[in-house]
């Protein structure tokens, strides 16, 4: 398959395959978080990067520092967020909402959505992991009509790009109000951040999904809804959102401005740490999962994994396959074995966050639809892929984690935090898992390293935030 290069900085560096460029089709993978209010500035680290005080107002989720200084450094640095996820370090930003009566609204949270889909297209792509630091914007601050990529919706009503002017607020809560912001996804692989008045560094999809011409990276797609509540207002004709501020000669703010709900836009500032970029992209998306808000943090592929048959000197640590398998008449039983260097950055989580950590497997019951629990062990890591067999594999017994599963081929996750924080006590860097199967005869078969859905050690911080 023939390969190519795009750069810009750096960190901007990204291997591009045949089939990436040409759109290769998969089926739909998500991926969403909720991030609660964060600040309010006249910052805009895009349009006026290290130019405090000078844009419009905005409201900031997320990155709790994010500000007109910040950079993809300073956001990797920093382990505050007010996303449910601790490893989203992203800054997200839009401006700022005044009702008819003057009132500035602080929103309540955004529920930002990541897909592989190539929007306006239905269409589910292979996507590259975002870049550190990428920058993107959506909307037009300039915006007089309905823009496609901007959607509003309002108690009562559905989705819609015009102005709601028929909500219907609830008698106790009022008018639930949201602004959705559609991000491009086609990166040109070369610039972090768009000109200001020049070159856009992203760009839309045809409705073929198909990436224009000099924009050949697909990216997710960054699906932003930010909910606010209005109190008992149903007509939003005179909702405003806040603008650029007029300045005198010598670069002061003389005025604030203010524009219709036509002037939405919104900000994206890649924070999430590059592990948690990657496993968004290899083990969501282009796996086609639907992964909820479950992103690690960190995570690590196997350094070994094998199946062994109970009794046999024979090796099968070259296998794409695992299996697990009690015994039944003539046939032995088998079992299988992983290993994992332990993946890195508990100490390094924000002090509200507790890590957990996943085996994640892909497979299923082969024989039957029958679902049922099976048992992954912690074992001693003294034994090689290349040499682990029947007669010599260590006992497969420990600490035991369980997952209920039927016959889905799909990935499904042992939770196995106390195998792996028993190890981390010990002072271990490395930890291994026997799975054992259930029901005489019953046979389940997973991935192995060998195959295209390797077994995954995935470490995860969440603080689920309701919406």
């Amino acid at each position: 398959m023939k390969a190519s290069w795009v750069c810009g900085f750096a960190i901007a560096c990204v291997m591009l395959s045949a089939d990436h460029v040409g759109a290769q089709t998969v089926s739909e993978g998500s991926f969403n978080i909720v991030c609660n209010y964060s600040h309010r500035l006249p910052d805009d680290a895009i349009v006026y990067p290290g130019k405090p005080g000078i844009a419009m107002q905005h409201d900031f989720f997320g990155n709790t520092t994010a500000n007109a200084y910040s950079t993809a450094e300073s956001l990797l640095a920093v382990s505050g967020t007010t996303c449910e996820n601790a490893a989203d370090g992203t800054a997200y930003w839009a401006p700022s909402l005044k009702l008819p009566d003057g009132t500035v609204v602080a929103p309540t949270y955004q529920k930002t959505y990541y897909k592989n889909q190539a929007v306006p297209s239905t269409k589910n792509v292979v996507v590259q992991p975002f870049p550190p630091g990428l920058k993107m914007m959506v909307g037009d601050h300039h915006g007089t009509q309905p823009n496609p990529r901007i959607s509003f919706l309002c108690t009562g009503r559905g989705y819609t790009n015009t102005i709601p002017t028929n909500c219907v607020p609830d008698p106790a809560t009022g008018t639930q109000f949201n602004i959705g912001m559609n991000f491009p996804t086609c990166w040109d692989g070369i610039n972090l951040s768009p000109v200001m008045g020049g070159h856009d560094n992203m760009a839309y999809p045809d409705s073929n999904g198909n990436c224009p011409s000099g924009y050949p990276v697909h990216l997710p797609e960054v699906n932003m809804n930010i909910a606010y509540r209005l109190g008992q207002i149903s007509d939003l004709t005179g909702v405003q959102l806040s603008l650029d501020p007029q300045l005198d000669a010598q670069g002061k703010v003389v005025k604030q401005l203010w524009g219709s709900l036509y002037t939405a836009h919104g900000d994206f500032f890649m924070g999430w740490r590059a592990q948690a970029a990657q496993f968004m992209a290899s083990y969501c998306l282009n796996k086609g999962r639907v992964c909820n808000h479950e992103l690690a943090y960190s995570y690590n592929e196997p350094s070994g994994d094998a199946t062994v048959v109970s009794g046999s000197a024979s090796n099968y640590g070259t296998a794409t396959t695992l299996n697990a398998q009690q015994a039944s008449g003539s046939t032995p039983a088998s079992v299988f074995y992983v290993k994992f260097k332990i993946p890195e950055g508990a100490v390094t989580l924000p002090p509200d966050f507790t890590p957990r950590y996943v085996l994640l497997v892909y497979g299923g019951n082969a024989t039957d639809t029958a679902a049922v629990n099976i048992g992954a062990y912690s074992v001693s890591t003294d034994w090689s892929e290349q040499t682990i067999n029947g007669t010599n594999a260590p006992a497969c017994q420990g600490t035991k984690a369980t997952l209920y599963l039927d016959n889905q081929q799909q990935y499904r996750g042992f939770t196995v935090t106390d195998a792996v924080n028993q190890a981390i006590a010990a002072g271990r860097d490395t930890v291994a898992f026997c799975v054992s199967g259930n029901g005489a005869g019953r046979l389940f078969q997973f991935g192995s390293k060998e195959s295209g859905n390797k077994p995954v050690l995935y470490m995860i911080a969440v603080n689920p935030l309701p919406t």
